[in-house]
C-alpha cells in the first residue's frame, strides 16, 4: 500500500496552501454552524502560522502562501452570502421596492464579500508571517541533542 501523495502539478507553495487553507475552513465552518450568527476566522490567522512556519521550515521562505492560505480558508464566507440571497428571494410587494431590495442586497454582498475575502487574506497572510519568524530555516543537523 502506498502512502498519501499530494499531486505533482502543484507548486510547494499551493499544495501548503491548499491543505491549510481546507483545514482553516473546516474550522470557520464549524464555527459558523456552531453559533450560526457568526462566523469566526480565527482558525485562518493559526493556518497560516502553521504553514508558514513549515514553509520556512522547510524550503527557508514562507513568502506567498499566508495570502493563499486565508483565501482557501475563508472560502465559507461563500455560505453566507448564499444565505443572505436565499433569504432576499423571499422579498414581495409592489414591483419597485422588489428590484430597488435586490440592488441593495445584490450590492451588500459583493461589498461583504470582498471585505470578508479581504480579511481573511490578510488574517493568512499575517499568520505566515508570525509563523515565519518564529521559525528558524535551517533543520536541525543529525547529531543535535533535543536537551
Amino acid at each position: 500500500m502506498t502512502g498519501f501523495r499530494p499531486p505533482t502539478g502543484l507548486s510547494w507553495r499551493r499544495r501548503y496552501s491548499l491543505v491549510g487553507g481546507l483545514v482553516a475552513a473546516a474550522l470557520v465552518s464549524w464555527s459558523y454552524l456552531d453559533g450560526r450568527s457568526a462566523m469566526s476566522l480565527t482558525a485562518v490567522f493559526f493556518a497560516g502560522l502553521v504553514v508558514g512556519a513549515v514553509a520556512k521550515r522547510r524550503h527557508g521562505t514562507a513568502t506567498g502562501v499566508g495570502v493563499q492560505t486565508g483565501l482557501v480558508g475563508g472560502l465559507p464566507i461563500l455560505w453566507v452570502l448564499f444565505d443572505v440571497l436565499a433569504f432576499a428571494s423571499g422579498l414581495s410587494g409592489p414591483t419597485w421596492f422588489v428590484v430597488a431590495g435586490w440592488l441593495m442586497v445584490l450590492g451588500g454582498v459583493a461589498a461583504v464579500g470582498l471585505l470578508g475575502f479581504g480579511l481573511s487574506a490578510l488574517l493568512g497572510g499575517a499568520g505566515a508571517k508570525v509563523g515565519a519568524a518564529l521559525t528558524a530555516s535551517d533543520p536541525p543537523s543529525p547529531t543535535a541533542t533535543s536537551e
